[in-house]
């Protein structure tokens, strides 16, 4: 009798639970911008699972309008469309949109420090002194040019020797493009025999892969007790704690070997400012340093080397395009030497081209997330505090009355009727507002180099003839295209 009473009462406190949390549910729907309603405790999460999240996106804006909500689990997300509403919420509101979320990487993993994980005032002090000292370092200047030059000639070295027989471009670019961000931040490159740093950057690849699905933790926050590791959530908490690791002996070797009166890069810098600070500092802890060199290394690695290996799939798929290109550089800059930054004005169908790319690409479509720390009004409705806010730069870049035709792969759309290349504002693959990628006049410059030079010396064909590799992407850190190989036959 007792344990039917004992039944009886773990019912009740479950009905009792169910439907506290129901009545919650619905209350937090009231001022909310429209969205599905989805169903108490699990919100839409079933609804996630039917396509892609920008093609899901798509069709809620169509019923709901430009500003949305969805509810996921626990989780209440509100997504912003279009150019103009963008603007509004971060460039003109930026103090009310440019924080971060409280989500599992952001709290958890990165301990609200870093570049990409901090907000409010230590984001702003970290990230004015971060411009500055990249900026000292090469940032937008043409010293940095020889670094990146310095790269693009292994890759193309590289290419050359495989002569012209199938390969997959993965990991020669994304070594070459991490040392352009290591030699600025470690103040030296390193040997693409150094097994070490070969992991790290394949670790790097391992993370942009498998980091889908610790967004779950943010919804079921549970789910992390789980046994086992069926949403590989411990495996990518060990290859955080493996960056950090890294990134943290890096500091202690350049701590032992520090000179008073000189500066070899960005981690000099950081600790000759943190030696002035003294304890008095929130921004100079050994934390936020080891948290921004990852950040650093991650949005400075992934990004580009996802970029160049769009361009090449892209170039493939458009052999017209490249013939284009090539001609463009064959005519400027001819064969007997290197394609360099000072050459971008004088090709703009080369320009253009790699524009459309990242447009068309859409590497980081959704951008990174943004948080409410409080309740925030916007466009008649309320964005409840804690929520997740979410810019749909695909909203621009794939919305066809922006950009007509947005599926076809037409560089000719950044250029105008003289040929000059056009400075689109809806152009906003690196995002908008104050959250902007820091790093996008470096990147567009590797970019540029990396991608000009092998068409310069290389015919990039398919694999096999008719057969194309998928223009599909996969969504983890950034949307990356499948592996693929291809030829590069070198040009006579």
């Amino acid at each position: 009798m007792a344990a039917f009473e004992s039944l009886d009462l773990t019912v009740v406190l479950v009905v009792f639970t169910v439907l506290v949390l129901s009545v919650k549910w619905l209350r937090r729907q009231k001022n909310l911008p429209p969205g599905p309603r989805g169903l108490p405790l699990f919100g839409s999460i079933g609804l996630m699972k039917t396509g892609k999240p920008t093609e899901i996106f798509r069709k809620l804006r169509r019923k709901y309008g430009d500003v949305f909500s969805i509810k996921l689990g626990s989780l209440t997300v509100v997504v912003i469309n279009g150019y103009d509403n963008l603007k509004e919420a971060f460039v003109k509101r930026a103090d009310d949109f440019s924080d971060r979320p409280g989500t599992y990487v952001i709290v958890e993993l990165s301990k609200e420090k870093g570049l990409l994980a901090s907000s409010g005032e230590l984001w702003k002090q970290n990230r004015t002194f971060v411009l500055k000292t990249l900026r000292e370092f090469g940032f937008g200047k043409k010293s940095l040019e020889s670094k990146v030059r310095e790269e693009v000639d292994v890759l193309v070295n590289y290419v050359m020797e495989i002569n012209g027989q199938p390969f997959d471009l993965s990991k020669i670019v994304h070594v070459s493009v991490a040392n352009v961000i290591c030699s600025i931040v470690f103040g030296d490159r390193f040997d693409h025999s150094d097994q070490k740093f070969l992991q790290l950057v394949s670790l790097l690849d391992e993370a942009a892969t498998i980091n889908k699905p610790t967004g779950l933790i943010s919804c079921f926050p549970a789910l992390r007790h789980l046994p086992g590791d069926m949403f590989k959530i411990k495996r990518f908490k060990k290859l955080f704690g493996e960056f950090l690791e890294y990134f943290a002996k890096q500091v202690q070797n350049h701590r032992d070997t520090l000179h008073q009166n000189e500066t070899r890069d960005f981690i000099d810098a950081f600790l000759h400012e943190q030696n002035k600070c003294g304890s008095d500092t929130q921004v100079f802890t050994d934390d936020n340093l080891v948290i921004t060199l990852l950040h650093l290394f991650a949005a400075g690695t992934e990004t580009v080397a996802t970029a160049i290996r769009y361009s090449v799939l892209f170039l493939l798929h458009n052999p017209d395009k490249q013939e284009k290109m090539f001609e463009e550089i064959n005519t400027v800059v001819g064969q007997s030497r290197p394609v360099t930054g000072a050459d971008r004005s004088k090709l703009p169908y080369c320009e253009a081209a790699l524009t459309e790319v990242l447009r068309c690409a859409n590497i980081v479509p959704l951008s990174v997330q943004h948080g409410a720390k409080r309740d925030i009004p916007f466009k008649g409705f309320v964005i409840p505090e804690n929520a997740m806010i979410i810019a749909n730069l695909d909203s621009v870049l794939g919305d066809p009355k922006v950009f007509p035709k947005p599926e076809t792969f037409d560089p000719t759309r950044f250029l105008d009727e003289d040929g000059t290349v056009l400075n689109d504002n809806q152009m906003i693959a690196f995002s908008i507002g104050r959250r902007v990628c820091l790093g996008e006049s470096l990147a567009k410059l590797e970019i540029f180099l990396f991608v000009t030079s092998l068409v310069q010396k290389f015919d990039l064909r398919l694999e096999h003839s008719g057969v194309y590799p998928s223009l599909e992407g996969r969504l983890g850190l950034t949307s990356s295209p499948l592996p693929y190989r291809f030829r590069a036959v070198t040009r006579n």
